[in-house]
């Protein structure tokens, strides 16, 4: 059986309907990123800058929020599935 969860706090929480014995043993593998998830981050970082004059000087500013952006939009769908 494979069940998706999430980790929160460090445990990692299942749908509510997966109902598993206490003591059984589970294995856990992280999920590695899709190529459409880096789609979809690259995506959000075309153009972050355009109407900035000093881009080039403030380029990591941009990308840490589009990676601040990608990870809050990522976190929203898991949650509501």
């Amino acid at each position: 059986m494979t069940f998706k969860g999430v980790v929160k706090n460090g445990v990692v929480v299942l749908p509510d309907e997966v109902k598993l014995p206490d003591g059984v043993e589970v294995e856990v593998r992280l999920r590695r990123p899709s190529k459409r998830d880096w789609e979809k981050f690259l995506a959000n970082c075309v153009g972050v800058g355009d109407d900035e004059p000093n881009v080039s000087s403030n380029h990591h500013r941009y990308f840490a929020n589009a990676v601040r952006g990608h990870v809050t939009a990522k976190k929203k769908r898991s949650q509501r599935q």
